[in-house]
């Protein structure tokens, strides 16, 4: 088994221990994060470096964060919601093509045992245990308590196999990402390209809009769109979308753009 995927399995088994433990911490209880990369990445959150996958922290504040694992040829970037007396864990194959990304994220939130497991794309076959569940977004409300194997599959993407450890008090949440077949395998693979999605810059007030390194205001510039511009879209968080444009990428606000 790879180092990463060993790591992986430690910090599941991690779970039920953090959340038990958690209960002599008070009002002060931290959230924790892993994350995990092929191949090796170096780790932002909210643009401050932390260091390189595997990485581990178990002293972070609850709430909702700017998450960056980047190489010097690829990166990706999401928000990701860190929960007291929790642990999320994150494990992503990097590309340079997004499209060929693939990983999950996983976290607990209170609630009875259960296992619900969202795709990208959806539409996916979920199966836990050699058992078909069905096409996600899918819950499954009577799962055993413990650990299982998640198989994820769809026509055209690489399939996604993981592990989850379930506990009586709380609710399992896996948001996978498949891989393309034809975009991580692209001289072996002959079928059609799959299509790239496109926004349309709309008015903005000074004519414009700024394209930037990351997704943050205060990230540097990187060039300029204008009103009416078709790009294409390489990345989507909930507030901004990275973009195609002149031979180079960057992200722009999601306010300004119209999926076309």
């Amino acid at each position: 088994m790879p180092f990463s995927n060993i790591f992986k399995v430690l910090g599941l088994l991690f779970l039920s221990a953090f959340l038990s433990g958690c209960s002599l911490i008070g009002y002060s209880k931290p959230a924790a994060l892993q994350v995990t990369s092929t191949p090796e990445a170096s780790i932002f959150i909210d643009g401050k470096h932390l260091g390189k996958t595997p990485f581990y922290s178990d002293q972070l504040r609850e709430g909702t964060y700017t998450l960056k694992i980047s190489t010097s040829e690829a990166s990706y970037v999401d928000k990701i919601d860190l929960y007291a007396g929790s642990l999320t864990v994150v494990d992503r194959e990097l590309n340079n093509n997004y499209l060929a990304q693939s990983g999950e994220v996983l976290w607990l939130e209170s609630g009875h045992n259960a296992a619900f497991i969202a795709t990208s794309p959806q539409d996916a076959d979920v199966t836990i245990d050699g058992k078909y569940q069905g096409r996600s977004p899918v819950q499954t409300a009577d799962i055993t308590i413990g650990d299982h194997k998640v198989l994820v599959s769809k026509q055209g993407y690489i399939d996604r196999e993981f592990a989850i450890k379930t506990s009586s008090k709380y609710k399992l949440i896996a948001d996978v990402t498949l891989a393309s077949e034809v975009a991580k395998n692209p001289d072996t693979i002959k079928t059609p390209q799959v299509q790239t999605p496109k926004v349309e810059i709309i008015k903005t007030p000074q004519g414009f809009l700024r394209v930037r390194k990351d997704a943050a205001l205060d990230a540097p510039e990187v060039g300029r769109v204008n009103t009416g511009d078709q790009l294409d879209v390489i990345q989507e968080t909930e507030e901004w979308v990275k973009i195609s444009f002149d031979g180079k990428l960057g992200w722009v606000s999601k306010q300004y753009t119209k999926k076309i």
